[in-house]
């Protein structure tokens, strides 16, 4: 879900961002002022959602180490004093 989101931010800030080049003209009409304002919220609002998802793809796979303390498993993980309490030196 969260990679949904920052794909849909990604292109709906591209997609606002070429209306917004193309219709940009220097004009004083409210209506145009209105709709280029709406546009460039729009596209704070997709900045703002890439931010949230940036950790998404920032973060690297972390490897778990399980803990395993049997004598039977081959990547046992020695811990010491577990070992001593337990006598399995």
């Amino acid at each position: 879900m969260k990679i949904l989101s920052l794909v849909l931010s990604v292109a709906v800030f591209f997609t606002s961002g070429y209306f917004f080049i193309t219709d940009f003209r220097a004009a004083t009409d409210m209506n145009y002022l209105i709709y280029m304002s709406l546009l460039a919220i729009l596209m704070l609002i997709c900045v703002v959602g890439v931010m949230i998802n940036l950790p998404l793809l920032l973060r690297s796979r972390r490897k778990v180490r399980s803990l395993i303390y049997n004598s039977y498993s081959k990547e046992r993980v020695r811990n010491k004093a577990f070992d001593s309490s337990f006598d399995l030196l």
